[in-house]
């Protein structure tokens, strides 16, 4: 593409760039929703209590609420892709301290800080990696970039899901997040 003298190259998005942040994504969602269905072999591994492993559940999807406008602001003054990447480096710092979790009193602090990591993850990947499938794909080609995203994004989760328990079920739960 050549750029006349003054004015500024846009880059157009490509099936390349679009299938990366889509398993970027998926990625996302590997290490932390599986969580979900792993707790209860979590929770005895580590020996934690019933209420401690809920609210280890619960903190990812209360720090990505809590950090999402805030770290949405921060996307539009360092850019997307450097939020979007910020968001992983997070994601698998978080998922590094649930894996290496030692089992007992010092699990706990292991593995909420784990998980609130990759709430904020969560804050930096999603509408960051969306506003960027926006900002490089025009016309049709935005709304099948923008589906594929979606598909990617929400359908992931659940695909995620099943390979976390078939891993967990097989090979043992920390083996996710490795």
């Amino acid at each position: 593409m050549t750029a006349i003298a003054g004015t500024p190259t846009t880059y157009q998005g490509n099936d390349k760039l679009l299938y990366g942040i889509i398993l970027g994504v998926i990625t996302f969602w590997l290490f932390a929703q599986t969580t979900l269905n792993i707790a209860p072999a979590m929770q005895k591994d580590l020996g934690l209590d019933a209420s401690m492993m809920n609210i280890a559940v619960a903190i990812t999807a209360l720090f990505s609420g809590i950090f999402i406008v805030v770290i949405g602001g921060l996307a539009d003054r360092i850019g997307r892709v450097k939020t979007v990447q910020i968001g992983f480096y997070l994601s698998i710092i978080g998922s590094l301290l649930i894996a290496i979790a030692p089992t007992g009193s010092m699990a706990t602090g292991f593995l909420l800080v784990g998980r609130a990591l990759q709430g904020v993850s969560a804050a930096c990947i999603m509408p960051a990696s969306l506003a960027l499938v926006k900002a490089y794909w025009d016309g049709p080609a935005r709304q099948r970039a923008v589906s594929l995203w979606s598909i990617g994004s929400w359908g992931g989760s659940g695909v995620c899901s099943l390979f976390g328990g078939l891993v967990a079920d097989n090979i043992g739960w920390r083996y996710i997040f490795f």
